[in-house]
């Protein structure tokens, strides 16, 4: 956090001496410096104005849109329905219950093999089921493309453990839903300087004894624009693959984490990234896919 201040000072300073080197620049070429920040804080007012007036229009179709769990349940009966076709059984974790015409047909159907004691291929819940919620939202009217930004970015993790049955290499692949929405509002100009974006990272790691290491990956979602007024779906499910080798009968812990960002500069300009507001938006960790290989 102390670096992370040291570099916002020093960012502060550099950009007070370059903005007097560009108003003395603009002086020098014969431009009424009062006239041109008078109109530079009309056009503010303006846009602040109408940044107002489009959150208020559109933005609550998103936050309030309805959830998409019903269409979510219909897929995996639908998964379900195949898998059984082929021999297998799938049942939610939660709250499940199996009806047949006589008992005697559930007499060999055990437990879940898959989370029951050792494994060396199966699928692993997450030790925390419940919903995530996280946004993050920027508005920096004053800002000229740099924001001097210092408090943290928010961050979201989920956990799945479990125990190898014998020594090997494992590849794991964590799968999480995001639902959740955007908004973009931008208008730049060739006498400023504005913009807006989100970012959407992700990244994985494996810990028995130790933390293996951090894996990245490419961003899962990175907009940004200059000119643009936009409120945007965002409904994804994403796959995390993480290979290492693991010593069989101890336990594993495999961590996905991601940082939701939004950013934004100038007058009118506004981000968001939102898993959060109503009930349709979340991240939902879904299982960890586990595999000897």
């Amino acid at each position: 956090m102390l670096r992370a201040k040291s570099w916002a000072d020093r960012d502060a300073g550099q950009q007070t001496a370059r903005e007097k080197r560009r108003r003395d620049f603009v002086s020098s070429i014969g431009i009424d410096l009062k006239k041109f920040d008078a109109g530079l804080e009309k056009d503010n007012r303006a846009q602040e104005a109408e940044l107002k007036s489009f959150l208020a229009a559109f933005r609550h179709k998103s936050a309030g849109r309805r959830p998409l769990r019903a269409a979510d349940a219909r897929a995996a009966a639908h998964h379900s329905e195949v898998l059984a076709e082929s021999g297998r059984m799938v049942l939610p974790v939660f709250a499940s219950s199996i009806f047949a015409a006589e008992k005697a047909q559930l007499a060999d159907i055990g437990g879940l093999e898959w989370i029951d004691g050792p494994i060396d291929s199966g699928w692993v819940f997450p030790d925390d089921p419940s919903l995530i919620r996280i946004k993050d939202t920027r508005h920096y009217p004053n800002a000229l493309c740099w924001d001097n930004r210092q408090d943290a970015l928010p961050e979201f993790a989920t956990h799945f453990t479990f125990v190898p049955a014998e020594t090997g290499t494992y590849e794991m692949t964590a799968v999480l839903a995001f639902h959740g929405f955007y908004v973009l509002r931008c208008d730049d100009s060739w006498w400023n300087c504005r913009d807006a974006g989100v970012r959407l990272t992700a990244q994985m790691n494996a810990n028995q004894y130790f933390e293996i290491g951090w894996r990245g990956f490419p961003a899962l979602l990175d907009v940004e624009k200059d000119n643009t007024e936009e409120v945007t779906n965002f409904d994804r499910t994403f796959f995390l693959d993480y290979t290492t080798p693991l010593r069989g009968g101890d336990p594993v812990m495999v961590t996905a984490k991601g940082v939701v960002q939004a950013y934004a500069h100038g007058g009118g300009a506004y981000a968001e990234l939102n898993f959060a507001d109503g009930a349709a938006n979340y991240i939902q960790p879904l299982f960890l896919s586990v595999q000897r290989v």
